[in-house]
């Protein structure tokens, strides 16, 4: 087999995170995960929306043209975690749930979800009954403002990949008087979402939603083998920069090289 010249070192670091992660999970070691209180507030929202008679509306599942193949692809996978939690607790307090789909390629992937979803709580028939309203095809933020006008929900869980319609959206849907939970990857989009929103899962916080909710080994020591290799690559730039400052150039270029 023929190596690759500078590839070596990514096959090191790519077995690294594989061995650490297989140790976390087989050593059946407990992971702490601290934690993520805008999750923990999707109960409280749908309790709201139970009680005032009103549905929960969850956006945040691609574009038209990005989709599960794009590169928001784990911002979408989130969104889709979030969605399946926050229906198991809708189900179970007869609660309407209303997932706008934007992107075909996510269609049958949330509608997997819901039905896990109602099927967990013995609802199943009940989301075959109102597949079409729970899934409704949206494809632009203009039709997501009038179904915000139309329904008026009490509770708004936008979470994933989002642009300039970020603060349409959440703007009407926090007029209308729906408490909100908001959260993306997008760096830009932060500051918008912490406005207008009540709760916020900030950043990479929502890549780890998966492993808060579901609290499976394999979840969380992915989560945990990624935290340790950060403060690996931290520790690995800091000695990079001690190296480049005293001259010592030659080391660093021939382990890049390796």
């Amino acid at each position: 087999m023929e190596l690759v010249a500078g590839k070596m070192l990514d096959l090191v670091v790519l077995a690294g995170i594989w061995a650490v992660t297989l140790f976390l999970i087989y050593s059946k070691r407990e992971i702490w995960i601290r934690r993520l209180p805008a999750l923990d507030f999707i109960e409280e929202a749908v309790g709201r929306a139970a009680e005032m008679g009103r549905p929960v509306v969850c956006q945040g599942f691609g574009s038209g043209s990005s989709g599960m193949q794009s590169s928001i692809a784990p911002m979408i996978m989130a969104g889709l975690a979030v969605l399946g939690h926050a229906a198991r607790i809708c189900a179970r307090h007869g609660t309407q749930i209303v997932a706008t789909m934007r992107s075909e390629s996510v269609v049958p992937v949330a509608d997997e979800v819901l039905r896990t979803a109602f099927r967990l709580e013995g609802k199943l028939d009940e989301y075959l009954a109102n597949r079409e309203e729970m899934l409704p095809w949206l494809p632009t933020q203009a039709a997501m403002v009038a179904l915000a006008h139309r329904i008026r929900p009490a509770a708004h869980i936008i979470i994933g990949a989002f642009w300039h319609e970020s603060v349409q959206i959440a703007e009407t849907y926090g007029a209308l008087g729906a408490v909100q939970i908001g959260g993306t990857g997008r760096l830009y989009q932060i500051p918008f979402f912490a406005a207008v929103c009540d709760m916020n899962l900030i950043g990479e916080e929502i890549y780890a939603v998966g492993a808060y909710i579901n609290q499976t080994p394999q979840m969380l020591s992915s989560i945990a083998t990624a935290d340790y290799f950060k403060l690996a690559f931290i520790v690995f730039i800091l000695l990079g920069v001690i190296m480049a400052t005293l001259g010592m150039v030659d080391p660093l270029v021939s382990l890049f090289s390796w």
